[in-house]
This record gives C-alpha cells, sequence and structure tokens, in this order.
C-alpha cells in the first residue's frame, strides 16, 4: 500500500518534511512487505529501518526542541514515547508470527498516529522553530 504525502501535513522546516516524508515512505514498505508474504528477512530489513529511523527523527525533533526552549516538549516527547512502544509491541506480534492483523494495524494505529501528530504537534512545532528568533536553530543532521 503506497503512503501518499499531502501537503497539508507540511511543517515548513526542511530536515522536519525531508524525515516524515522518508518514514511514510517506509511505513508504507513496511505495509506492503506484511501483506504481500515477503521473506521474514526482508520484513526485518523494513522494520529495522522504520525502527531506527523513526529514533533518529526523534531526536532530531527533540534535539531541535530542547535547543529552542520549546514549551511544549514534554508532551510532545510524550508522545514520541507512545508510538516507540507502539512499534515495539508491533515487533512483538510480528516475532509471534502476525502478518495480516499486523498490517492492518499499522495502518490504523501507527499511519494514523503519524498523520495526526504531524497534523498538530509538528505543525505547531515547525512554526516555532520557522520564527525569526529561531532560525540559526534550524540545521540537524538528516
Amino acid at each position: 500500500m503506497a503512503l501518499i504525502w499531502k501537503e497539508q501535513l507540511s511543517t515548513g522546516v526542511w530536515w522536519q518534511e525531508k524525515q516524515h516524508r522518508e518514514m511514510l515512505d517506509r511505513f508504507g514498505k513496511l505495509m506492503a512487505a506484511l501483506e504481500y508474504g515477503r521473506e521474514r528477512a526482508d520484513v526485518d530489513a523494513v522494520y529495522d529501518f522504520v525502527e531506527s529511523y523513526l529514533a533518529r527523527h526523534f531526536n532530531s525533533e527533540e534535539s531541535a526542541m530542547e535547543r529552542s526552549g520549546y514549551s511544549g516538549r514534554k508532551s510532545h516527547m510524550a508522545e514520541h514515547r507512545k508510538l516507540a512502544q507502539e512499534i515495539s509491541m508491533l515487533r512483538s506480534e510480528l516475532d509471534s508470527g502476525a502478518r495480516l492483523s499486523l498490517v492492518l494495524k499499522v495502518q490504523r494505529r501507527i499511519v494514523d498516529w503519524f498523520v495526526n501528530h504531524i497534523g498538530n504537534m509538528d505543525k505547531s512545532l515547525g512554526a516555532y522553530l520557522r520564527s525569526e528568533d529561531l532560525k540559526h536553530q534550524l540545521v540537524v543532521n538528516c
């Protein structure tokens, strides 16, 4: 299942958007690998990438929030932890042999969370980071 980037998800912060687009693409690849019965090694490789890239993305955002003194940092980070827990639970299901049910859960829980998180929390963070006083803090390793 291809997941399509929509402009309403735009945060206006180049590194954040680059990472969001990549994650959306990888979530789509994970769902396709599960749905089409790819070899376990292929599924694991995609899943491993999703986990590591997500951790890197969260680190980028959390670093920017900390450096900039973003007031919504605690609740934003709590949402990141919630998704990390979901990913971990889904990995356990995968390890126990789930396939199709896992595809549906990834689509319903993770992708919905991702779109809602970007559409709300990340857009607010993006607006804050784009403010004139913080432009020097926008550079993050992608």
